[in-house]
């Protein structure tokens, strides 16, 4: 193994071989290369020889460009991980997760996807990093759409797609419409958001910019690498939301449905004592009018009919009204535990009071 010596001295040769311009450029890169390595990023040389000044000058440009990539993609890691203990739905952790993204490409739009049953991408958000309009969209993109560089490779196991022709497909472009480009926007960096077990992908994010080539001053590698930490990140963070709540509707469903059963039970029950009731209700006014005719001039006719009149006002309607009210909202719960473990798939949210944001359920109010 070379000492840093002999490697000190084999650099120096190959400074001596390099013509004046290559040596200048070389010496320029050394310091930038030397905060690269200081920072921790380890070079893979695989073993390999530096034989002339070019590799010399490729070495330094690779270690030093990783300085430049570095910074950016740590700030992208260190946002996402930020949010990575707020629950939210897939369509909610894709906008906040774009709106980190659109900040940190330097983006001025973007657009979020989520694909249907029915294998569509469908818009569930969107909006321009300034708070401007934002143009008309294609509310629904399909995988047969070959043509369409996003559509055509979504299955190919790529993690992002750039373009840079925005005119219409008709036109030669690389859009459905020419609607994004008659709003200026003239490139397009696709991220497409796969599980690391589930090659199926889940999501889209469009970030799109009004400068022409506006991506291209990011290299491949570094677009890459920050495809894999937005997918990983994002798609890690909807699983732990979506197996929390299947775990919690899991629960609510084995404990609730317990208690739903003993609860329709017992207002069952009552019921059926309450028929029972309500037929010896009936038998015993029927008596009690026979007792009252039969004591006419009897000086205990008047116990007789007040007993009469008390047995009357024994009404059990308004009791039955509110026991069918109990097995009413007990079969309103049960709709609602069918309705939590589906939404485990399609979870939504609604605003309630006090600024909280709750899971809607749909509409619970009666059966499907």
């Amino acid at each position: 193994m070379l000492t840093n010596s002999e490697i000190r001295a084999g650099i120096e040769q190959l400074l001596v071989l390099a013509p004046p311009s290559s040596r200048t450029a070389a010496l320029a890169l050394f310091k930038a290369a030397k905060t690269a390595l200081d920072a921790g990023y380890m070079p893979d040389v695989r073993g390999v020889p530096l034989k002339s000044w070019r590799c010399l000058l490729g070495l330094l440009a690779d270690v030093a460009a990783m300085r430049y990539e570095s910074e950016p993609l740590l700030r992208v890691a260190s946002d996402l991980l930020s949010i990575a203990d707020k629950m939210a739905p897939p369509a909610e952790v894709l906008r906040q997760s774009a709106e980190i993204m659109v900040h940190a490409l330097h983006a001025d739009l973007y657009v979020c996807r989520l694909r249907n049953n029915r294998g569509e991408w469908r818009v569930y958000s969107a909006a321009r990093a300034d708070g401007g309009p934002v143009p008309m969209l294609s509310l629904v993109m399909d995988e047969r759409l070959k043509k369409h560089p996003v559509m055509n490779h979504i299955q190919d196991g790529v993690r992002y797609v750039l373009s840079n022709n925005l005119r219409s497909i008709e036109l030669g472009g690389e859009s459905i419409d020419c609607m994004v480009y008659k709003a200026g926007y003239r490139s397009r960096l696709a991220f497409v958001l796969r599980d690391r077990l589930k090659k199926q992908p889940f999501g889209l994010v469009m970030l799109y910019t009004e400068r022409d080539y506006g991506f291209d001053v990011y290299d491949s590698r570094f677009l890459s690498k920050c495809a894999t930490i937005f997918s990983l990140t994002v798609g890690r963070r909807i699983a732990i939301a979506r197996d929390t709540l299947e775990k919690a509707s899991g629960a609510v469903a084995h404990h609730g449905n317990n208690a739903l059963n003993i609860l329709k039970n017992q207002a069952e029950l009552c019921c059926e004592l309450l028929e029972d009731m309500d037929d010896d209700l009936a038998r015993a006014q029927r008596l009690g009018k026979k007792l009252t005719g039969s004591l006419q001039g009897d000086p205990r006719e008047e116990t007789a009919k007040e007993f009469e009149n008390a047995l009357k006002r024994l009404d059990f309607t308004e009791l039955a009204a509110h026991l069918g009210g109990v097995l009413e909202g007990s079969r309103r719960v049960q709709r609602i535990i069918n309705a939590l473990k589906k939404s485990v798939e399609k979870p939504r949210l609604m605003h309630y009071a006090l600024g909280h944001d709750v899971l809607d359920l749909g509409d619970t109010t009666k059966d499907e």
